[in-house]
């Protein structure tokens, strides 16, 4: 069976151009423009479109490019994750080569210090660890209030499950 959006089984070849100038007219997708561009009267764009299910197929088209792009960019995505592995191992044998020939003493404290910083980053980095400091704040506001005798009624319903599952053998 065909793709919707290829030319049907029936469908005159007027009739599919019709439906091509619709299809990729998009987003603003209306019969009017199809009748101009192809220079004929509405109401034969609109049998078309009727007969031939316009609406639907374009509706498969534009999921079927939506699909493509999706699977495309998770390709290009995998692609960019390779090249940058690879540049970092080339850069990491780089950086190990230079690292073997710095003096110590030729170093000055910020540069020390500078040094230190950037192995704790890349080691938080490696280690899927964060390597920012971030602040969460909050107004100190609660929506929802709750009164010490809801806290214990749930408490007890809570209890209460709890005991069923553990009767039937449901707690490990």
């Amino acid at each position: 069976m065909k793709p919707p959006y290829e030319r049907q089984e029936g469908e005159s070849k007027q009739a599919f151009e019709g439906f091509i100038v619709y299809r990729n007219l998009g987003l603003t997708r209306n019969l009017k423009d199809v009748g101009k561009k192809l220079g004929k009267n509405h109401s034969l764009i609109k049998r078309w479109s009727s007969q031939h299910n316009w609406v639907e197929r374009a509706q498969a088209f534009d999921e079927e490019m939506d699909k493509q792009a999706i699977l495309e960019n998770v390709q290009l995505r995998k692609q960019m994750i390779k090249d940058h592995a690879e540049v970092s191992r080339q850069l990491l044998h780089k950086v190990k080569d230079a690292i073997e020939h710095i003096k110590p003493e030729t170093l000055s404290p910020y540069e020390i210090a500078k040094l230190l910083e950037i192995a704790v980053k890349v080691e938080r980095l490696s280690r899927g660890e964060s390597t920012d400091i971030s602040e969460i704040s909050h107004s100190g506001e609660v929506s929802e209030k709750v009164n010490e005798q809801d806290i214990f009624k749930r408490v007890d319903q809570y209890a209460e499950i709890y005991e069923k599952m553990a009767n039937k053998g449901n707690l490990t």
